[in-house]
């Protein structure tokens, strides 16, 4: 299997998870088990943020040196521009594997 492309960012502010401050984060393109195993967590049309967080879990490669696994409630603590940062950065991965 081909080494799946990646997709890195900085966050606007640092991210305390596990008790670390995160800068920047990794991503992958999605692939179709990563959005079945995220249906799992929420309904991606009743609950559509709820869903994008349980999909950000599947696909995060990386957050600063913590390489997971992760889970939604280490999102919460996330503000609106961090949160933007990452979602900007699955949208970019999931283009990757469109080329």
């Amino acid at each position: 299997m081909a080494t799946p492309l990646t997709v890195i960012k900085k966050l606007p502010k640092p991210w305390k998870l596990g008790g670390k401050d995160v800068t920047e984060i990794e991503v992958r393109e999605p692939l179709l088990g990563d959005s079945l195993e995220a249906e799992k967590e929420a309904s991606p049309s009743l609950q559509p943020t709820a869903f994008q967080v349980a999909l950000a879990c599947q696909v995060l490669v990386r957050a600063g040196d913590d390489t997971g696994p992760f889970a939604p409630a280490q999102f919460k603590s996330l503000n609106g521009k961090q949160w933007a940062v990452i979602r900007e950065a699955m949208n970019e991965a999931e283009k990757l594997g469109e080329a």
